[in-house]
């Protein structure tokens, strides 16, 4: 007898800002159309994203054990784990928590270690955030930093430069941190944006695109959904960064058609439509 057809779920663990499209609010929609089942773990609420001048902020820290118990008391499961923004170690102690929970040997855990971009880190990443990062990111089926947090999580010295050939050695020192494959996002190499995959016991690869338009805030949210969903459709994990890359890459584009404010993101609900297709259950 056939198993029975069922519709997959995730649980997205990030903050949720009410302006600025970024985190919970393009992760949601973006994997609600490639048929996720989502469940919301938000760990902070704000007014707004923090590029803009201010910003209003409530911290959920305390609550999060509450909604875990909750869940176990639903005996929630879940096929994959995706988290975000943490603003704290001790949102990782309660992140790392939630793993002993909910996930098991069959559950996808997508890590995007948020910590910093352009060689900085943000100015809520203390050490010990940072080591906490360090064991999330050692539990992930698959990593997703920027070429700043691959550089804080393996410790290596920032420069403006980096030739492909230290790109992919970094890439390596994360697999041998526990991640079982990476993609390191948005490395800017001339007129190209690229992202260098790696798959443990696998070779380093390179996807290439023409860079067309400046980095939101958001995009790497809307790159770890669509890269998210694409897994959980079962494709393999060049394939589904590419998708996830070619989906923010026509974002941009329609945002910059639209003259759209930097502060406000990136119009990907224009392009949404692109992720609707029919895909069997499994």
């Amino acid at each position: 007898m056939s198993k029975p057809c069922r519709q997959k779920k995730a649980a997205l663990i990030n903050d949720l800002s009410g302006l600025g499209r970024c985190s919970l609010s393009v992760q949601l929609p973006v994997l609600s159309v490639m048929q996720v089942e989502c469940l919301l773990l938000p760990t902070c609420i704000l007014s707004n994203h923090t590029g803009y001048p201010s910003f209003y902020l409530k911290d959920l820290t305390e609550d999060l054990d509450g909604m875990m118990d909750e869940w176990q008391k639903q005996e929630v499961e879940v096929d994959a784990i995706v988290t975000g923004f943490l603003s704290s170690q001790k949102q990782v102690h309660h992140v790392l928590r939630f793993l002993d929970l909910f996930q098991t040997p069959k559950t996808l855990l997508v890590v995007d270690p948020v910590m910093g971009d352009h060689g900085k880190p943000y100015p809520t990443i203390t050490p010990e955030l940072q080591n906490g990062m360090h064991q999330l990111a050692s539990r992930a089926d698959v990593l997703l930093p920027n070429l700043t947090e691959a550089c804080i999580l393996t410790k290596t010295a920032w420069k403006e430069q980096f030739s492909r050939a230290e790109i992919e050695r970094i890439a390596a020192k994360l697999i041998e941190l526990g991640a079982n494959q990476v993609v390191i996002s948005g490395i800017e190499d001339g007129q190209l944006i690229c992202d260098c995959t790696l798959e443990r016991d696998g070779r380093p690869a390179w996807l290439e695109a023409k860079k067309n338009a400046q980095m939101r805030s958001g995009t790497g949210d809307l790159f770890c959904a669509v890269l998210t969903g694409a897994l959980l459709q079962n494709k393999p994990l060049d394939q589904a960064a590419l998708q996830a890359g070619e989906f923010v890459r026509k974002a941009l584009e329609m945002t910059q058609k639209l003259h759209v404010p930097q502060e406000e993101g990136t119009a990907f609900e224009m392009v949404l439509c692109d992720l609707c297709s029919c895909h069997s259950l499994s």
